[in-house]
């Protein structure tokens, strides 16, 4: 068992009962890790948890930095909680760091126990992944030269790009999904509960998108976050008034909008349709219901979503990569 004074520092254990309480402190190891000393490896497999207590950590994928991890943080939520089997990432300490450890066996212990210090945990490593998102979509803004959007004309950049991609089109000719079969067929969110998966279901709402329409625009603010269900979108950032760069094409079960609700903050990209495209709809109020539910759908929900964001997150760091290899590693 570590040492409840860790806890207390961690803040990670506030308001549980003392049996809750003990169970978790069971399921940790605490241990410290000098400056310079390397906590994850890029490549190796390994699906345990990391939460930081005191000191910072250096995320970097081949030599270019994608970020800090200080108190507060989680490392590894990737692999615990979704489907990536290999770290995406090397991690070095900055400093001396104090972190509390949690295994698959740990997990699965408190699982077992229906333990709320693991809703706790997937709840987090939903919103880190999203911030960490924006991150890395602030980065390649800042380091990409991007295309230009057609030649000024007196109209937005925005406007500019709806005009480069082409007017609104088609419109999905499929039949609408059912978003419970989209859930069921997406590996993050399937759950053997059928009644389960079908209440999840209907917190969404099936909407269609034509070709080229905007789904979501930069620095707008929103409350909604989308699933897509069938067809593709493509994901644009700003580099300055007149540039954009092409961050990424997401198809069926990638999620789009969740950075904005994670943090409250405005859309960190625009995205497009690029072919006619059903989508699954949430709002920001079942968002943070299903985020802090202990059943089944909020579980699956979790899971899913935690899955989506990686994928994501994963596709953005490699664009910074690509783009810090281009000037240098920085």
């Amino acid at each position: 068992m570590s040492d409840p004074r860790i806890f207390e520092r961690s803040g990670l254990l506030h308001g549980l009962s003392d049996v809750d309480r003990d169970e978790a402190q069971a399921a940790f190891r605490a241990f410290d890790l000098g400056p310079g000393e390397e906590l994850l490896m890029e490549g190796e497999s390994d699906r345990s948890l990391c939460y930081v207590v005191e000191g910072h950590l250096v995320a970097t994928q081949n030599g270019a930095k994608l970020g800090r991890i200080g108190p507060g943080e989680t490392v590894g939520e990737m692999a615990m909680f979704g489907s990536l089997d290999r770290r995406a990432a090397t991690v070095v300490s900055e400093s001396v760091v104090r972190l509390l450890l949690l295994d698959d066996e740990g997990l699965r212990f408190m699982r077992m126990r229906d333990n709320p210090v693991v809703q706790r945990l997937e709840s987090q490593a939903m919103r880190t992944i999203a911030m960490r998102l924006r991150a890395a979509d602030l980065r390649i803004g800042a380091l990409a030269e991007g295309e230009v959007v057609r030649e000024r004309t007196g109209r937005g950049l925005l406007s500019r790009l709806a005009s480069s991609l082409g007017l609104a089109g088609a419109r999905p000719k499929t039949p609408m999904p059912k978003s419970a079969n989209v859930l069921r067929n997406t590996p993050g969110f399937a759950m053997r509960d059928e009644a389960a998966l079908e209440r999840l279901a209907a917190r969404f709402q099936v909407i269609p998108m034509a070709q080229g329409e905007t789904v979501l625009h930069e620095g707008e603010y929103g409350d909604e976050a989308f699933i897509v269900a069938e067809g593709r979108v493509a994901v644009y950032r700003s580099v300055d008034e007149d540039r954009v760069e092409r961050v990424a094409e997401l198809g069926p079960g990638h999620v789009i909008g969740a950075v904005a609700l994670a943090d409250q903050g405005g859309r960190s990209a625009t995205v497009r349709a690029v072919q006619p495209t059903w989508l699954l709809r949430i709002t920001h109020d079942d968002y943070r219901a299903l985020e802090a539910d202990m059943g089944a759908e909020g579980r699956a929900f979790r899971r899913g979503m935690i899955d989506a964001l990686s994928a994501q997150l994963r596709l953005a760091n490699e664009h910074v990569v690509r783009l810090s290899g281009r000037w240098g590693s920085v």
